[in-house]
Formats: structure tokens, sequence, C-alpha cells
């Protein structure tokens, strides 16, 4: 099944100077209107240029002398979250989310892998500070090719046993990326987004095209249910781009009015079709299924009727094209926006995509005579948990580390709430005794976020095997 396709194919433009996304952003925007709501205060796009501006310039002395420099932001989700990350690509850094949920051990090795030249952290009374790291004694092979693609933003993906380190988006990038997703998504000036979602795991697609569009962002005070809502009706909210879970949260409140919402969007996860009549019940309105990449951006939604076909990603954005491929059925993309290149080892865009364009994006799917695709599995391991993915391979490595553990293997199971949850199988060595299910969980809450922590722990005899001996997985 093919769809409309602009600007598609494998190209090596040569990374434009003068293209900076944030200082574009402010160049866009009417500098009256409202860019951030929280609590009782209004952010003005005017005002968030001023804070942005000036973090950026205590930043700059950080970044002297350092070839495309790499900051790493680590600070809670808030609106000077957004002023900070803003600051640092004005800066001519390149934005380098660090997760607050991350352990030592996850921070360490972001820091190492990316080879960060600036962290940017917050204690707990709240006062920033920005560090200088030291410079590798020998600089990562890949620093110099980082010229060749202006780099504004780069997302950290652990656990990849020596595959992705991190993937790169240029400037040129973020902006296609982001004017491809709202083609249908039609976000502008008059629309409230109300944010859920982490802003470290989620920012390049998102907050920077409300922003970029001139929408205003709504944050509510805290995540609990009766907070959300409350933030989105009395700031009257329009948009809502969530997981799985917020939806069935909202979705159990007594108060079932929000009457200036107008469009909502699942991502992250398989949005149960129970969840999506019961918000629907509720609100008025039925949640839209995305496919949201980190390679891609948002290449399909399903929209104008998702009640139609609620266990659809729709059909692909007006820039992509889609074909689902024997023998596995594995869904491939083209279009605009993708990823510049994987990090750490480097691997350029044209070496990703093949001799066509194409990326596979490791999901099975399948479409019907109308064009309407539906996820019906992956081939690849990604495991996605309320709005966060991690590899299982980093929770098998740290089952493994346990003395009386020979093997693990680590997988997702559905979730009606948070989309997945990890189950671990391990198996005992013949001469250990046995541990308790606590022990292994409590040595993997010490060295993993919790997110990552299996919620089951199951004792088996054998791991199954590839016939080239790697784990194989369902």
């Amino acid at each position: 099944m093919h769809g409309h396709r602009r600007g598609c194919g494998k190209s090596r433009r040569k990374p434009s100077t003068k293209v900076n996304i944030a200082e574009d952003i402010f160049k866009r925007a009417d500098p009256r209107s409202t860019a951030i709501l929280h609590a009782a205060a209004t952010t003005t796009y005017h005002d968030l240029d001023l804070k942005s501006a000036a973090f950026a310039e205590a930043l700059r002395p950080h970044l002297l002398g350092r070839p495309h420099p790499r900051v790493g932001l680590s600070h809670p989700d808030s609106a000077d979250y957004i002023a900070m990350a803003l600051g640092i690509v004005r800066a001519g850094g390149c934005l380098v989310p660090v997760a607050p949920e991350l352990s030592m051990q996850e921070r360490a090795q972001l820091i190492h892998e990316i080879a960060l030249d600036a962290l940017v952290t917050t204690d707990k009374a709240g006062s920033v500070a920005i560090a200088s790291l030291p410079t590798p004694d020998v600089p990562p092979d890949w620093l110099a090719r980082l010229a060749e693609v202006a780099p504004a933003f780069i997302r950290f993906t652990s656990g990849t046993t020596g595959e992705s380190k991190g993937i790169v988006l240029s400037h040129q990038t973020l902006v296609e990326r982001i004017t491809a997703a709202n083609a249908r998504l039609g976000i502008g000036p008059a629309d409230r987004v109300l944010w859920v979602l982490p802003m470290s795991h989620h920012f390049a697609v998102s907050i920077m095209l409300y922003l970029w569009h001139g929408a205003a962002i709504v944050l509510p005070t805290s995540h609990l249910a009766g907070d959300i809502l409350q933030a989105a009706k009395s700031n009257h909210a329009s948009v809502i781009y969530a997981a799985p879970f917020h939806f069935e949260l909202l979705a159990a409140t007594d108060d079932g009015t929000w009457p200036d919402l107008r469009l909502a969007v699942s991502t992250t996860a398989a949005l149960p079709r129970a969840t999506a009549e019961k918000f629907s019940r509720t609100f008025n309105v039925f949640p839209a299924q995305g496919l949201g990449i980190i390679e891609v951006g948002l290449p399909c939604l399903n929209i104008p009727a998702p009640e139609a076909r609620p266990d659809s990603i729709g059909r692909p954005q007006p820039a992509f094209e889609v074909e689902v491929r024997p023998p596995l059925n594995q869904l491939h993309i083209r279009g605009p926006g993708f990823l510049d290149a994987y990090l750490s080892p480097w691997k350029a865009r044209a070496d990703i995509l093949d001799a066509d364009g194409w990326f596979a994006t490791g999901d099975i799917a399948e479409t019907d005579a109308e064009g309407f695709v539906t996820l019906r599995g992956r081939s690849r391991a990604v495991i996605g948990v309320g709005g966060m993915k991690f590899f299982p391979e980093e929770v098998e490595r740290v089952l493994a580390s346990h003395p009386s553990i020979r093997a693990a293997r680590v997988s997702g199971r559905p979730h009606p709430d948070f989309g997945m949850v990890p189950i671990a199988e391990v198996v005992v060595d013949p001469d250990a005794s046995r541990p308790a299910p606590v022990e292994l969980m409590g040595l993997c809450r010490r060295q993993l976020s919790r997110y990552k922590v299996p919620a089951e722990i199951r004792f088996v005899e054998k791991i199954p095997l590839t016939p080239s001996g790697k784990i194989k997985r369902t």
C-alpha cells in the first residue's frame, strides 16, 4: 500500500549552518501569545524567548572550543525544562535529554557513550548547575562525522548490545519532521495542548512541534487524574497527546466534562479498544492512534474517524509512503524527517535506509483495501512501558550478574494501563540455590530505572536459543 510522498529518498544534503530551530521558533511566534500554562503562571512566547536566551548566554562559556558540543539536561518537567532545552540549542549545543529516573550506572553510561561536554542538573532545592565535563583523552571516532549533519538533538538509547547508542537529529531534520507530523494534527495558535508525557522521552516531535506552530502547552501540577483534568478544563486544553495509561486514568474520573477537547492522540503502545471507547463515552472524543518512531517521527495517524477502525494507526500522513513486505509482513516507511545518523557506532542515514530510501520499522503490520495500517506485533524486542521504552538485554545482563543465575530472558506482557510490563524468565545454576524473586527484583531496582524492573520473575529449566546461539524472542 502506498501513500502520497513528498521529499523522500536518501538525501545527502549539506548541513545548513543558518538553521537553528530554537531561534526560528521565536522568529515565527507572536511574542504576546501564551506559550506555557502551569498552575497560576502564564509564560508568553516573549517570556520564554528571554528565559531561553539568558540560559543560552550562561551556557556558552562552557562550550567554547568544543566541536558540536553535546549538553545533557537533567531537570524535572516544567516550563524551566522547556526554556533550558531551547537555550541549549540556541547556544549551538546539541540537546541530550537525561531522564531523571536513570540509575547512577545508566547515567554514567549515557555520559560515556555520548561523550557529553556539559551537564545541566538541578538539586532538591531547585538550584540549576552547569558542569563542564572532561574531554576524553581519545575523541570518539564519530565526532568528526557530526559536522556532516549540524546536530540539534540526540536521544540516547541504552541496552542495544553495541548497536545504536544515540539517535542524531539535525536542525533541518527536526523542521521537516514537525512539519510533516502536523499535517493531520493541525495544531495551531488557537490550540492548548495538555502535556502528560515525560519530557526527557518526548520532546522533538511534540513540544517543539507545538511551539513551532504557535500553540500553548498546558502543564498539570501532578500526574493524578484529578489534577490533570483540572488543568485541562481550567486552561481550556484542546489537544491531548498521551499514552494508553493516561487515557485509562482520565476515563476513570467521575467528572466527564472537557468542553474544549477537539483532538486526542494515543501513542507509545497499542491503545486497547475498551479504553478508547471508555474515554469516548466520558469526554465525547474518540482517541486516534498514531505511530511515533524516534527514527522517523509521526508517519501514521488515525484521523479523521478513529472510531471506525479503533485498532488501526490509520493511513500514512500525506508526506509518507508505507509498504508491508513479505515474508514477515514488516512495515517499511519512506518520507521526510528521518534520523540523520545513529551515533555509536556511527551509521549515517544513507546506510540506514535501503537503496530506495525505505526504513524498516521492525513492526509487523497489515493494511486493508482503504490503506489503513494495523500493527500485529514486533520483530524487534523493544519493550514499551507507559510511554518509555527500553531493550530487554540490559535487564537480562543485570539478572545474569547474580551469582545464582545462569541465563535470563525478558519480554513484555500486555498491560491494560501501561501498554506492557516486563516479565523475566531465569535459569538457576544447578550448583546454586534458588534466590527469592524479591532478591532479583531488588538487584534490578538498584541498577535500573523503576519501569524496567520485572513485574514477575519466572524460574525455568532453560531459555530457548536460535541456531546461532542468541536468545529466541517471541
